[in-house]
């Protein structure tokens, strides 16, 4: 498991790379500062919060 901190124009959230994630995408956050990640934004029942489900961790797309 491993923690992130994923930033852009609009604010920062937290979130985590659960064991069958990090064992695929865990060496991608070591190796590029920065990174493209495929989430879904799951909202809790209570309506106070969410989490943000990783799917899929890559290296950063450049503009060509």
């Amino acid at each position: 498991m491993k923690f992130l901190s994923l930033a852009d124009r609009t604010g920062i959230v937290e979130t985590e790379l659960f064991a069958d994630t990090y064992r695929s995408y865990g060496a991608v956050t070591v190796r590029y500062p920065v990174l493209e990640v495929e989430a879904t934004v799951e909202p809790y029942e209570n309506g106070r919060g969410f989490s943000l489900r990783v799917w899929r961790v890559s290296k950063s797309r450049t503009k060509s």
